[in-house]
């Protein structure tokens, strides 16, 4: 899929993820999957993902599908940033992290503001 990027850099893995754009629920799943896919074919606690949300629509049950996603490859994932946060897709990712359990997750600005932040992490 495209819209999933897979790298290295100083030794760590790391997935870009674009989720830009997505307006419906099926495109949410149809992501997830194929994500899923590739995740789980990585060590635990071994990646660094940086996951573009700008422009995209978030209901209640996005919210559901999300963290489902999140809490289910968690234990792949080291750290995690998060890009195109604004208003109130900030109180939904918020609600996300706590409902996923996941603490390792930071917010950026731009997908090489992410990287530099992953990559400072031990």
């Amino acid at each position: 899929m495209e819209r999933i990027e897979k790298f290295e850099l100083d030794g760590k893995v790391f997935f870009y993820y674009d989720l830009s754009g997505f307006e419906t629920n099926d495109d949410f799943i149809k992501f997830i999957e194929a994500a899923q896919e590739q995740i789980v074919k990585c060590d635990y606690n071994s990646l660094h993902t940086v996951t573009n949300i700008e422009g995209i629509r978030f209901d209640s049950e996005t919210k559901e599908i999300v963290a489902g996603w999140m809490t289910r490859n968690g234990p792949y994932v080291k750290y995690g940033a998060i890009i195109g946060i604004d208003g109130i897709k900030k109180m939904m990712v918020n609600m996300i992290l706590t409902i996923s359990g996941r603490k390792n997750i930071t917010f950026a600005s731009t997908k090489e503001q992410a990287i530099e932040w992953l990559l400072k992490q031990k």
